[in-house]
């Protein structure tokens, strides 16, 4: 069985996505509220295969144990009670903050979007949420089956959705749910086998790894199949992130930095965009290079993002369940063993 500790790299791999999730934002609201981005737009679409893949192997890694041992029961409260709730919550304040402050997107994936609709159509950004949820409930429904089965039948829907042969509804966001499902679970089966890679990885094969993502973009970006390529491509990706967070999780002040961020990307992610929507809106168009205008929103949203978590994370319900559904959680959660 893995070790129960929590290692420094998963930190700074969470960390690390976290942060390029943000950018990602930055460049959007910036670009559909008329700055002059130039090729952020197709950057931040390359390190798509990067990110997401990055983000939810990890979180299959950290679910692996109780998705593998412990009931439902303990699994739907110690973990899904909580994303359920966070989803719901912050669904209802985005709809509130975007009655006021414009949104510059499609309106089919706008937050005023049909709120009693919300839990089968994941219409806004919190869609990570709402996926987590659903893939810890599929994973711990699949779990008697041989790992073998499983990765064959996740690999085969995440490229079925990725491809766009597979689609539910107009908008990205199922599509985005279906397509990163498979890096959940080979991050929950492969637990055990991918902390003891990283655990022995050496700045040789670090460097094989970015060297063959590098090469897998290129391909994406320039190639045809671009669909099927990218897909692909982000299980190089995710090798990619996990070997470059283990490289900088041996890096003291980077550890100590990015490791920071990594424990606090619940607060970050569904904080971020009402900082960043707000600043692309209220701020001159091109006052300042589009590169700075990127780092400057990345800065002021997360560090805004953590003062509220650290500062709301005390009163339950804004970040954590409730603090009666918490103390219920708490009974009916038994301990994995």
């Amino acid at each position: 069985m893995e070790p129960p500790a929590r290692l420094v790299w998963i930190d700074v791999a969470r960390g690390i996505a976290i942060t390029l999730v943000v950018a990602h934002h930055s460049i959007q609201f910036l670009d559909g509220n008329g700055w002059s981005v130039g090729p952020l737009p197709a950057i931040s679409a390359l390190l798509a295969t990067f990110r997401m893949p990055l983000f939810f192997l990890v979180s299959g890694v950290l679910a692996s144990g109780i998705i593998a041992r412990a009931s439902f029961s303990a699994l739907f409260w110690r973990r899904m009670a909580l994303l359920i709730y966070i989803y719901a919550l912050w669904c209802l304040i985005r709809y509130a903050w975007f009655l006021w402050v414009p949104w510059p997107f499609d309106p089919a994936v706008s937050p005023l979007g049909d709120l009693t609709t919300a839990l089968i159509l994941p219409w806004s950004g919190l869609w990570f949420v709402y996926g987590l949820a659903l893939y810890m409930a599929l994973a711990w429904l699949m779990r008697r089956l041989p790992w073998w089965v499983q990765l064959a039948a996740g690999f085969v829907v995440s490229g079925l959705f990725a491809t766009g042969v597979l689609q539910i509804g107009a908008v990205y966001t199922w599509r985005s749910i279906g397509t990163y499902f498979v890096f959940f679970l080979l991050g929950s089966l492969a637990s055990s086998r991918i902390r003891a890679l990283a655990g022995r990885l050496t700045i040789p094969w670090a460097l094989l790894v970015a060297g063959v993502f590098v090469v897998g973009c290129v391909v994406f970006a320039l190639g045809p199949l671009h669909a099927l390529v990218g897909y692909l491509v982000s299980f190089a990706g995710a090798a990619f992130g996990v070997a470059l967070a283990v490289t900088l999780a041996r890096w003291g002040p980077a550890a100590r930095a990015v490791g920071y961020l990594g424990q606090r990307t619940l607060p970050i992610y569904v904080t971020h965009v009402l900082v960043v929507s707000l600043l692309a809106w209220v701020v001159p168009t091109d006052l300042v290079p589009a590169a700075i205008a990127v780092l400057l929103l990345i800065a002021i949203s997360i560090t805004a993002s953590v003062l509220l978590g650290e500062l709301l994370g005390r009163v339950g319900g804004v970040y954590s369940l409730p603090a009666p559904v918490g103390r219920f959680a708490r009974t009916r959660s038994a301990p994995a063993t």
